[in-house]
């Protein structure tokens, strides 16, 4: 049996492989034109290998990988990526040392020399200690140790590997080299200047961002396209940061992408709707839409909308705001959609009036909302004849937060605000109910419990027997359609990515 080399595009391999043996020899050989090593002699070969591996023998990398003076490269990048893929298949990390710029007013601060070292080069810094810090490490000492903690920190050796690049007219050439260490390699582990894509993974990336595939499921594709888990040199936080220079990337031209995505989607559905709310500087501010349908369930579901402000998805920090309804078979249904530069009464009048124009004019009957002074005062002008109330699971939210040691220290206080805020059948049974509570349990001077009071026409019950609001006490119908828009967009996304998962 020989030892055969084959040479492989990271590390060298070594295989076993049966070769035939000259007619003079045939007498010395098994049968089986063979002869197999013992045990000990394995063992040898593999502790040889280790010990060689140890001691920074690069010899096993492919020569072609292996930097040489004299290299030329068309950038500097280039020969940066050069080194440190030479890094990654020996096993330790990179740093750039040293950077050199021209002083020639033509280049402007251009870099033309770039110094790269092994990551533990130079020496360790010994942290600076006080008498009195020094006199309790001394008290330390002799004490039982727990187990060293896990730190990034770099054990410096003072390793001389060095690649000195240098810009020579259009190329760049390496102009010095050193690769010989003075510290074990770290087979397997991966260092920040491993961190590599290629032109087609990168493209790959932004076909899947355009899908809004999620980081985690990229990371899992771009894993088994390179073999396995173990051998992608990126983190997932990497493929994050760059889909979001991506999304930066539509800056300019997202509105504009939005805007033809709106015409097209007009040119197919005539009863599609579309406005744009633009400043001095005809820059956007709000923006509403709906689809061709929604003016069918509008018509015959419109009687009650729920309407809430709270979700934030896009990179401007324009906060979404649907406009939501329950179908006869209380099933949700989308009326439509609207993005909102800020909340102030202008804003939310601008918004009910176009709500208003996109159906034709036919108001809702009730609407829910949360405690926005500004909103309220949007809809008394636009929805005079509308009938609007707050939220009350959000309300009893914020009183019991407001009051827990209030509510810990009446014992029955809870049983008794649910029973009057829920069950009472008459506004007068409730009001004196109510008071009757406060003077039994002392609440007079409860600033909450007295702003309830003053409110309670807003979100009790009581008060809306006679309105129609099907099944809605919450924002829980707006928040299910914040949902179903939250699983594939963020706040890093723009708005016409947004408006793609819309679609």
């Amino acid at each position: 049996m020989k030892l055969q080399e084959v040479q492989g595009t990271s590390t060298t391999s070594v295989i076993f492989q049966a070769v035939s043996v000259p007619p003079e020899d045939a007498d010395s050989v098994e049968t089986n034109n063979s002869q197999e090593l013992t045990e000990q002699e394995i063992e040898e070969f593999i502790a040889a290998e280790q010990v060689a591996a140890s001691a920074g023998n690069n010899a096993d990398i492919n020569s072609m990988y292996t930097p040489q003076i004299g290299m030329e490269f068309e950038t500097k990048e280039a020969a940066q990526h050069f080194f440190n893929f030479y890094a990654y298949m020996a096993s330790f990390g990179t740093a750039i040392v040293k950077v050199f710029r021209s002083g020639s007013k033509k280049k402007k601060q251009e870099v033309t020399k770039v110094i790269v070292k092994c990551n533990k080069y130079g020496k360790n810094k010994e942290p600076k200690t006080l008498p009195q810090q020094e006199a309790e490490v001394d008290k330390d000492i002799g004490k039982k140790k727990g187990p060293k903690r896990k730190t990034n920190v770099v054990v410096k050796t003072n390793c001389q590997c060095t690649m000195v690049a240098k810009e020579e007219g259009q190329i760049w050439r390496i102009t010095g080299l050193e690769l010989e260490h003075n510290h074990d390699l770290q087979p397997g582990k991966h260092f920040d200047g491993h961190k590599y894509l290629i032109d087609m993974e990168k493209a790959l990336i932004r076909t899947l961002n355009e899908c809004n595939i999620p980081t985690r499921k990229m990371v899992t594709i771009l894993s088994n396209l390179r073999g396995g888990p173990m051998t992608l040199p990126v983190k997932k936080k990497d493929i994050s940061n760059i889909r979001i220079k991506i999304n930066r990337e539509v800056r300019g031209s997202d509105m504009t992408k939005l805007l033809d995505n709106f015409r097209n989607k007009k040119s197919d559905d005539p009863s599609f709707f579309y406005k744009f709310d633009l400043d001095e500087e005809n820059r956007v501010k709000n923006i509403f839409w709906r689809d061709g349908s929604s003016i069918k369930y509008y018509e015959e579901y419109g009687d009650c909308v729920s309407f809430d402000t709270t979700y934030m998805t896009n990179k401007y920090r324009l906060s979404f705001a649907p406009f939501v309804g329950i179908t006869g078979h209380a099933q949700t249904c989308l009326f439509g959609c609207t993005f909102l530069h800020d909340e102030t009464a202008e804003t939310f009048k601008w918004v009910f009036e176009t709500f208003l124009e996109s159906m034709g004019g036919k108001h809702p009957r009730s609407i829910i909302m949360d405690q926005d002074k500004a909103m309220k005062a949007a809809i008394l002008e636009v929805f005079p004849n509308t009938r609007h109330r707050n939220y009350l699971f959000h309300i009893k939210n914020k009183c019991y937060n407001k009051n827990l040691k209030v509510f810990a220290k009446n014992k029955g206080l809870y049983e008794i605000f649910e029973d009057i805020v829920n069950n009472c059948l008459l506004e007068e049974e409730f009001e004196y109910l109510w008071g009757k509570m406060i003077e039994d349990k002392k609440l007079e001077n409860n600033k909450y419990f007295t702003r309830m009071w003053e409110t309670r026409e807003r979100f009790i019950p009581v008060y809306y027997k006679h309105d129609f609001f099907p099944f809605i006490q919450t924002t829980s119908r707006s928040e299910a359609v914040n949902a179903r828009f939250k699983e594939n967009v963020g706040p890093t996304y723009s708005i016409h990515s947004f408006f793609s998962e819309y679609q």
